[in-house]
């Protein structure tokens, strides 16, 4: 556990970054220097509804699980045993790397590259 531990500070930082781009690119679609670290702009139309609204509910909830890791990682980062809130960080943080990779891959600009 004492790499998790170490690795908590740079999560918090990464997530931090992408948590302040979210709200200046998406929210309140503003320029700033965030804008460099690129936007993915995944394409829908093709997909069931089912897929669309799961993929767009999923969006919701990845940016309430920022707001949650933004508060909760500072509240573990000095215990010394494993609690239920570190099982969460835990859950939320693959949770949000699945979603990132899933829309990732949905942007056109991606599956050009790939190709």
């Amino acid at each position: 556990m004492k790499i998790w531990r170490k690795i908590l500070p740079f999560l918090w930082i990464i997530i931090f970054i992408h948590f302040l781009k979210d709200i200046t690119q998406d929210i309140l679609q503003i320029p700033t220097f965030f804008d460099i670290f690129g936007n993915i702009q995944e394409d829908l139309s093709n997909l069931p509804n089912t897929i669309r609204l799961l993929i767009i509910t999923s969006g919701v909830l990845s940016f309430f699980g920022e707001i949650f890791l933004l508060i909760a990682i500072p509240l573990i980062r000095k215990r010394k045993q494993i609690s239920v809130i570190e099982k969460w960080i835990i859950g939320t943080t693959i949770f949000m790397l699945i979603y990132f990779l899933s829309v990732l891959f949905l942007d056109p600009k991606i599956i050009i590259m790939i190709n």
